[in-house]
Parts: structure tokens; sequence; C-alpha cells
């Protein structure tokens, strides 16, 4: 039996889906805010120490489920997911309880802003099982049993995992990259820096176009990465080179499908990104997933034990003949 290792690493890297979803939040509040109350926007200090202090006591609590799971040896990235999800709509009850908001929510949608934390939290558990690393359970005798100390290994057929998380983390990059790819063009237009909307509405912008980008690309991504997965695997293909260049050729292939009623006048310019946005896909999606022993076959049920003959048998390339008088 093994355990997650304790690794403040893994911990920066899963608090990063964590981070990006508070400040997609906080942008959202300020422009919420500006826009109904202009006089009470809060200090930048007072903006830093709420997002620092919502940061905080999520990976507090991110890192208290994985003692609690250590404790208990278990260690399925599965169980990690749901820890990060329950840590983090902890987490935004308590903020939601001591009134560590800016601007609570509404009545309304207390529990629909709750959604998003949650997620994310998922993700995070997930990254946090992810790079953290196992380690035997040396230290929890009632729980180990004997020959589990040593390393094992498996020289049998693998194959690559079908992994929610993984779909998951692929399906948003399209989300992040057109995010990254817009603000950057918005911020290349003249004056937009120097006499723009504002420092609020500026950092809203970005916020704005994750949500809007995400809810109309991420079901078609998820959709995307699993017909990849699936595609790569009965190519018997494994390792993250093969899944990116399946990634980046499938995502060609769709861009050349829906050139018709693609808004664009050439489709040409969109192979490019495309290709990109498909094959960085495909690799995410094999990094996160893993591999799986390859499943034994089912039982063959057979009545009459002279039909068991091989596939190479001669028996099956060729036809006994019987003269007859």
């Amino acid at each position: 039996m093994y355990v997650v290792n304790n690794s403040l690493r893994a911990l920066l890297v899963a608090l990063i889906p964590l981070g990006a979803v508070h400040a997609v939040l906080l942008a959202m509040v300020l422009l919420a805010v500006k826009a109904t109350q202009p006089a009470e926007i809060p200090a930048p200090d007072q903006i830093l120490v709420f997002y620092v202090t919502r940061l905080v006591s999520d990976g507090a609590l991110l890192f208290a489920g994985h003692c609690m799971l250590r404790q208990r040896a278990i260690s399925s990235r599965i169980a990690y997911a749901l820890m990060g999800g329950a840590m983090a709509a902890v987490s935004y009850a308590i903020a939601i309880r001591n009134s560590l908001e800016l601007s609570p929510p509404g009545t309304s949608a207390v529990l629909t802003l709750g959604l998003l934390p949650t997620f994310a939290g998922m993700i995070a558990g997930f990254l946090y099982g992810q790079f953290a690393g196992l380690a035997p359970a040396a230290r929890f005798p009632k729980l180990s049993y004997e020959g589990l100390a040593t390393s094992l290994a498996f020289d049998g057929p693998t194959r690559v995992r079908t992994s929610v998380a993984a779909v998951a983390i692929a399906a948003l990059v399209p989300t992040v990259l057109t995010t990254i790819l817009s603000v950057t063009a918005l911020s290349l237009l003249p004056g937009f820096l120097t006499s723009g909307p504002g420092p609020v509405i500026a950092a809203a912008i970005p916020a704005q176009l994750f949500l809007t980008i995400m809810v109309a690309t991420v079901l078609p991504s998820a959709i995307f990465a699993l017909c990849l997965h699936h595609i790569a695997r009965a190519l018997r293909r494994q390792r993250a080179l093969d899944y990116a260049l399946t990634g980046g050729v499938l995502a060609m292939g769709c861009a050349l499908l829906l050139a018709p009623v693609s808004p664009f006048t050439s489709v040409t310019y969109m192979l490019g990104p495309t290709a990109a946005y498909g094959a960085i896909m495909g690799a995410l999606y094999r990094r996160f997933a893993g591999l799986e022993p390859l499943p034994l076959p089912e039982a063959v049920l057979a009545n009459d034990p002279s039909a068991l003959v091989g596939a190479d048998h001669p028996a099956r390339q060729q036809h006994r003949v019987i003269l007859s008088n």
C-alpha cells in the first residue's frame, strides 16, 4: 500500500487553478462594484489581502485533506480529486460565513458561484496527487502488508487510461490560450493601455473572456479530447508525441469540416492555431492520464472442442478435401 508524498512543489502547482478562479471571480466582483457603487471600490492593498487570504485558506485546507488521506493510506487520484473539491467548497463556505469576500454574492447566487471554485478544487486535488508522487506506506504497519515495501515491476501490455480529470484539463486549453491571445491582441491596440477603459474594467476583460469562452468551448473540447484518446488507443499509440500528432491532425480535420460555417474567409489561417490547440490538448491528456494494464479478453464459450483452432493454424488457411466415390 502506498501514500502520497508531502510536496511543496505539488502544492504550488495545485494552487494554480484555484488562483486563476479566484482572480476571475475577484475581477467580476470589482466590475460589479464599479457599476453599482463606484465610490466604494476597495484599495489595491485590500484587494491583495483578500486574494492572498482566500488562496492561503484553500492551500491550508487542501494540505489538511491530503494529510487525512495520507493517514488512511489512500492514494488514488479519484480520491484526491474528490477531496480537493470538498476542501474548496469548505473554503468557499468559510469565506462566505466570515465575510471574506469583497462583495458577498446575493442569496440567490451563493451556490451557483461556489460551483467554479469546487471544480477548480477537484483539479487542484488531482494535480497534487499527480505531482507529489507515491511512497510505500512503511509508517502505517496496520494498513500495509508484507511485500509492498519494495517497488514492483510490470512488463505486460499496457494502454493509456481513460481519465475524466485529464479530459477536463485538456478541455480548458482552448479557453486559456484563446483568452491569452485575445487579451494580448487587445493590449496591442493603440491607446488601450494609455487611455483605455481603466484598471478595473481592464482587469475584468480577461475574466469575462475566460468565462464566456469556457462556457462556449468546454463541452466540445471535452468531446474532442475523448475522441482523440480513443483514436490514439485504437492505433495503439502511447507516447505523448503520438498523442500530440494525433490531436493536431484531428483538429485540422475538424477545422476543414467546419470551414463552410466558419466566419473566416480563409480556413488556411485557422489550420495552424487549430493544429497547435489539438497538439497541446493531446500532449496534456497523455501527461495526466497515465497507463493501465491491458484488460484480459473475455472467456470464449464453445460447445465443440474441435472449433478451438488458432488464427494461424493451417486449418484456417485451407480446407480439407474429401473424395467421394
